[in-house]
Formats: structure tokens, C-alpha cells, sequence
């Protein structure tokens, strides 16, 4: 399966005290979604163009799920001696809603494929200007489409988190923990995922070499493998060590760096209209990649 790059799927000091409730600010950058996606309708009705409104469902929290983002290492070590970093995990669970959350539909769909492709190219060029304009209204931001809306999310969150590689106890931390791993990258805000990012990567590796279609050119594609269970528990085997490893390097690491990194992640994507700490974090993996 070939991830798209809106996945995309994740900094201002602080901390959210154990993040047992979902981020300040979530609900109401959750309504300027639903007022974006409102825009966006009336825009296309203009246009004699049909468009469902499809806000991103509200986030469930899984059990735990605050709590590592915290950095609360029991949380962490309990999730991860199970699942690891949750990349092979899917494959292995894949009855678990732990790892393989129900995804929404989104109600366009049909439509899009009920169209011949000169009208599905008209669609999505309307779609394109009628979320950009969306955008400005409601947030007041200029973009030239949904792509560049991602790309300056995430430039957004570059920029702020890199506020963490100045703290001084986090510079610190940082280089006890890539003295751990082996690694040389040291500053926070690199060493955050890191990890993960290499099991991410091999599983791409994998699954690239079972595709059949053709690989998309000028860009960095992230694919998803299509294992079986026992196929792919080898794999999460590994994974787990990894880790664990990662954990148990990160210690005194994650706890300090985590609340801040999910604070400062959460107020940009508020600010884009978007649920905070749980939509940046498959986001703060992914940019990595590409």
C-alpha cells in the first residue's frame, strides 16, 4: 500500500501534565475544520459540482495512548514490548484497533470514481481552489492547494520545534542518548524518531519490492507492506528489541523532551485548523522520511 504524503501522518515549551486530557484548544480547531469543510461545500455548489463535507472524524484515544505521549515510560515499555513502534504490528494484529484503528470513509469517494476522467480532472481542479480559498477564509492563510497546505504545516512545525535543540538539559539528554544508540545525530529534535524512522524505512523496503505498479517518479514514496501475520512477526520480533533498546537508551530522555514536543506540536496544528497532539504524530515520522 503506498502512503500518501498528506499523511502527514507532527514545538513552544510546556508540558501537558501526564496529557490526560485531549490538548486545550483541540475542540475549537476542530470546529474551524468543520467551518472549513463547510466552505468548501458552498464553494463547489457554486461551481455545480457535488462535495460532502468529510471533517476527519474526532480522535479516540487508545488506552495509554496520552501517557506515552507524555513520555511516561511505563506506557511506553508496555506498549512497545507488544507492538514496538507499531509499524509491523498492523500486519501481525491485524483484529487489534490498537494498531489498526477504524478509518472513516470519506463520502466523496464514490463520486470520484463514478466520473470519466475529463470531469474527474475538473473536480479535483475546483476542489483544489475551493479548499485554498476555504483556507483563507477560515484561517486566514494562503495556500495554492492541499499539497502546499501539508508543506507549510509541517515547515510550521519544523520551525517551532526547533526552539528544543537551544534547551540546555535537552542538548544534554540528547547526547547520552545517542551515545546509547550508537548513533551520531545528537540534537533533540533528531534523535526524536529516530528509531522509528529505520523500522519504518526497512518495512517500505519490503513491501517496495512486492509492488507490482510502477514507482512514482520525483518523489520519496513511503509504502506499507501486505503481509501476512506469521510472515511479518519475524520482523515485529526485531522490532520490539529495537524498541525496547530505543527505550531503555531514552530513559531520562523521553520524559523531559516528549510534553514539550507534543505541546508545541499541538498549538500549530491548532492553528492550521487541526486536532493537535494525536494527528502530528504519524505526521513527525513521515517528515522524516521525504
Amino acid at each position: 500500500m503506498l502512503i500518501a504524503k498528506a499523511v502527514a501522518v507532527t514545538l513552544l515549551a510546556g508540558t501537558f501534565g501526564g496529557l490526560t486530557a485531549s490538548p486545550s484548544g483541540d475542540a475549537a480547531a476542530y470546529e474551524k475544520q468543520t467551518q472549513l469543510e463547510a466552505k468548501r461545500v458552498a464553494c463547489m455548489t457554486e461551481r455545480g459540482l457535488d462535495y460532502a463535507a468529510s471533517p476527519e472524524a474526532r480522535y479516540k484515544w487508545q488506552p495509554g495512548e496520552q501517557e506515552r505521549l507524555a513520555g511516561d515510560l511505563k506506557a511506553l515499555r508496555a506498549y512497545r514490548a507488544k507492538y514496538g513502534f507499531g509499524v509491523w504490528s498492523p500486519n501481525v494484529y491485524p483484529k487489534d484497533e490498537v494498531v489498526n484503528p477504524v478509518r472513516q470513509e470519506n463520502p466523496n469517494d464514490k463520486t470520484l470514481m463514478s466520473l470519466p476522467a475529463d470531469e474527474l480532472k475538473e473536480w479535483r481542479a475546483a476542489d483544489e481552489s475551493c479548499f485554498s480559498q476555504a483556507v483563507k477564509e477560515v484561517l486566514g492563510k494562503t495556500v495554492t492547494s492541499q499539497d502546499d497546505y501539508h508543506d507549510q504545516l509541517d515547515a510550521a512545525v519544523r520551525k517551532s520545534l526547533s526552539v528544543l535543540d537551544q534547551d540546555e538539559r535537552l542538548v544534554q539528554l540528547g547526547k547520552q542518548f545517542a551515545a546509547c544508540l550508537g548513533v551520531n545525530r545528537t540534537a533533540p529534535t533528531a534523535l526524536d524518531g529516530l528509531s522509528h524512522t529505520k523500522i519504518v524505512r526497512q518495512a517500505s523496503d519490503v513491501a517496495k519490492k512486492a509492488w507490482k505498479g510502477e514507482l512514482p517518479k520525483g518523489k520519496t514514496a513511503i509504502f506499507r507492506p501486505n503481509l501476512k501475520p506469521a510472515q511479518a512477526r519475524p520482523y515485529l520480533d526485531k522490532e520490539i528489541k529495537a524498541a525496547l533498546k530505543d527505550l531503555d537508551c531514552g530513559k531520562d530522555f523521553y520524559p523531559a523532551y516528549s510534553p514539550k514536543a507534543v505541546e508545541i506540536t499541538s498549538r500549530v496544528y491548532q492553528e492550521f485548523g487541526r486536532e493537535g497532539a494525536a494527528q502530528a504524530v504519524s505526521s513527525r515520522i513521515y517528515r522524516k522520511l521525504v
